[in-house]
């Protein structure tokens, strides 16, 4: 998630950060609900600060017999404002995290700016690729094919982009796991 900071200080690198991703975000919507949350913040604690104030009256006003109904009605008042507030600041706080999860990272600025991956630029390369004298499969039609993945299982109970593993697929994920915890 992106630092606000950084929004509030430097929000023209951010947008000019997106627009290399070709992003389109509302960087200024999202300044203008961090402004207002902070304001409403403000007040919050204002209110908050008038309350202790006004609570620490009531034990000398009792000490010294004083009616005190009328700071308990200012002290209810102050409460049912600072609800508000604080409602307020978590109506704000849901918007704005809810923006700022849907802005991506921003590039590098080594980074070249590109359409596709053959826009890319190679910086080293270890090894050639190894060439096959066959067609060779990815690993999730591999692992269909050896009854170990079955990814239209794992779509249907959590979604695209994970699998199920079973039979020996299992047996080999466990057996992973079981061998970094033991090897720590």
């Amino acid at each position: 998630m992106i630092d606000l900071k950084l929004l509030r200080t430097e929000p023209e690198t951010v947008i000019n950060a997106l627009a290399r991703r070709k992003e389109n975000v509302d960087i200024e919507g999202l300044l203008a609900l961090d402004k207002e949350r902070r304001e409403v913040l403000f007040e919050a604690e204002q209110k908050k600060a008038e309350q202790n104030a006004v609570s620490k009256k009531i034990p000398a006003m009792k000490k010294a017999g004083e009616d005190t109904t009328e700071v308990f009605a200012e002290m209810k008042k102050l409460s049912d404002d600072i609800k508000a507030y604080d409602e307020k600041l978590r109506e704000l706080e849901e918007k704005i995290t809810a923006i700022s999860y849907t802005i991506p990272n921003l590039p590098n600025p080594s980074v070249p700016d590109g359409d596709t991956d053959e826009d890319n630029i190679e910086v080293r390369r270890f090894m050639e690729p190894t060439q096959f004298d066959f067609e060779p499969k990815a690993h999730w039609d591999l692992g269909k094919d050896l009854g170990i993945l079955d990814p239209e299982t794992a779509a249907k109970i959590t979604g695209t982009r994970f699998t199920v593993y079973s039979g020996a697929g299992a047996q080999l994920e466990r057996a992973i796991m079981n061998f970094f915890l033991d090897t720590h």
